[in-house]
């Protein structure tokens, strides 16, 4: 595996080719054929040299936070 890291100045990535969204400043463990595809793209993605490695199976199946409505006392129209 080869770790890689989303350093998109676009923020969040929705990758269809790992099938998740890769937040910001993320690093993941790709397949290597999959990290050479991405990689070219040098806007979005650089080698990871470092840990922190998020794998995606485990990323894939983590219960994402809930969305909260701010209160309508927070923002007075």
């Amino acid at each position: 595996m080869t770790a890689i890291r989303n350093v998109s100045p676009r923020g969040d990535l929705d990758v269809p080719l790992l099938g998740r969204i890769v937040a910001a400043g993320e690093v993941v463990d790709v397949d290597p054929a999959h990290a050479e595809i991405l990689l070219e793209q040098v806007d979005n993605w650089q080698p990871a040299a470092d840990g922190g490695i998020v794998p995606i199976q485990a990323a894939a199946t983590a219960e994402p936070e809930p969305v909260v409505a701010p209160d309508a006392a927070d923002n007075p129209a």
